[in-house]
């Protein structure tokens, strides 16, 4: 064998070994076969900027609008949002849980009276809420936009195993975070 020809043979060698990880990898992503991201909550494409917040405490906030009348999945929504202020651990003091509600449904909730869970009659910030799903859990970060949401569940345990999913984001972006 020529030299050459050695010389060609290694330098296809040493192309297709840097290319083709490249070429794999490009049809991964465009073939949609991974997907990027690791967060268990729902990302929003735009994060919904919050504005007249002085209703709302500084630093990150676990937010929940509260229905008129809290049933079920209120209630589970609600103890998932204490267990998960309790769970944050030494960061409890970066992160405060928020209940949203309008009118006499703030004044009416005796659920929020035993737990660690401030409570804000707010109508303009649930306005510009509207477009999160119904009864969804969300977070609230320092400069006030809201950016991940969770759904809210009727059954205590399906809402643990998500409380467990906002602890994980919730601990993550903490973890991160140069702010608040």
């Amino acid at each position: 064998m020529s030299s050459l020809n050695r010389s060609r043979r290694t330098l296809i060698i040493v192309l297709v070994a840097f290319l083709l990880p490249v070429i794999v990898a490009w049809v991964i992503l465009d073939q949609h076969w991974y997907q990027a991201g690791t967060n268990k909550g729902t990302l929003l494409a735009n994060a919904i900027s919050l504005t007249d917040t002085e209703a709302l405490p500084n630093g990150w906030k676990l937010g929940y609008v509260a229905p008129e009348q809290c049933g079920n999945r209120c209630q589970n929504t609600l103890y998932v949002m204490n267990q998960i202020d309790v769970a944050v651990g030494k960061d409890t003091d970066r992160v405060t849980p928020v209940v949203l509600a309008q009118g006499a449904a703030a004044n009416t909730e005796p659920h929020l009276e035993r737990l660690n869970i401030d409570r804000t009659t707010a109508p303009q910030l649930i306005a510009q809420l509207s477009d999160l799903p119904a009864d969804s859990l969300f977070i609230i970060d320092p400069l006030n936009n809201v950016m991940l949401y969770y759904p809210t569940h009727t059954d205590k345990e399906a809402m643990i195993l998500e409380g467990k999913n906002v602890l994980a984001d919730l601990r993550k972006l903490l973890k991160l975070s140069r702010i608040g």
